[in-house]
């Protein structure tokens, strides 16, 4: 009879965490609201004990892989470690973008709610050529800042611009947020499911993690000249990676309602950009 109790406070416990996801704070074992080293006991009282009620089921999975075991202590003593980083999410909590969101990835990258520029999930944000770190009217290869007229050549900013000061993610959000470099977003994309959908009103991906972590990415277009294209009908979005054999192209996140994949093109473009929490 005891354990039928104690199975029966186990699945309602889950239940109410499956429920309650949008207010799952990775680590918060104790559901106090912050992630500290009373957490840890609680983990390990579950561990040791296997007493479910003490705490909310999801949240005391600090590293979203579905068990709770010794793993999730080291996830939780890292997660205090490392204070300046913000708490993840699997989804958002409430209004108050932007939030980090845990995918469930094997790297343990944690990608934003919002694209940069955006106060929600389903706004478009800014369009920003790569390298550049601010918007403006007309993208082409002559207002583009890092090609340089006389010799007609492209500034070498790096392969790899991500928390650097051509970051516009790293630059505009601070310094825990930084653009995804083409590995990351091809980890999103081999780990993750897309299902085209309109949110709010607005047409995108809803991309879900195996955790059941989810982000919304909206299908802004892309800028070139003085025109904006593509709007409610594809995505694309700057990784921090620049192409290997031409510097005058990087690459992207490219999708729209059939695929995804990886696409490259000119860096004069105007792009979305999403950032992650590495």
């Amino acid at each position: 009879m005891r354990k039928l109790k104690h199975l029966f406070i186990l699945g309602l416990f889950c239940l109410i965490s499956i429920g309650a996801s949008a207010q799952v704070l990775l680590g918060d074992a104790n559901d106090d609201g912050s992630v500290n080293v009373n957490d840890i006991s609680t983990i390990a009282t579950y561990i040791l004990d296997g007493h479910a009620e003490l705490f909310v089921f999801a949240n005391a999975d600090a590293n979203g892989d579905g068990v709770i075991n010794v793993n999730d202590i080291s996830a939780t003593v890292t997660i205090i470690l490392d204070g300046d980083s913000p708490s993840a999410y699997l989804k958002c909590p409430d209004d108050h973008h932007p939030h980090v969101i845990d995918l469930g990835l094997p790297s343990g990258t944690k990608w934003c709610c919002c694209n940069v520029g955006a106060t929600t999930p389903e706004g478009y944000g800014g369009y920003y050529a790569w390298g550049e770190t601010s918007e403006k009217d007309v993208y082409s290869k002559n207002t583009y800042v890092h090609y340089n007229n006389f010799t007609e050549n492209y500034t070498n900013i790096g392969s790899d611009i991500a928390g650097s000061r051509y970051d516009v993610a790293h630059v505009n959000m601070g310094a825990s947020w930084c653009m995804p470099s083409l590995e990351q977003q091809k980890e999103l994309t081999d780990n993750c499911t897309k299902i085209w959908t309109t949110q709010n009103g607005v047409d995108g991906i809803l991309v879900t993690g195996k955790n059941g972590g989810q982000i919304f990415l909206p299908a802004a277009g892309y800028r070139w000249n003085n025109g904006l294209s593509d709007v409610g009908s594809s995505g694309l979005y700057w990784s921090s990676s620049i192409y290997q054999g031409y510097d005058g192209i990087s690459y992207f996140l490219y999708f729209d309602s059939a695929d995804w994949d990886k696409g490259n093109n000119y860096r004069f473009d105007g792009r979305s950009v999403r950032a992650v929490c590495p």
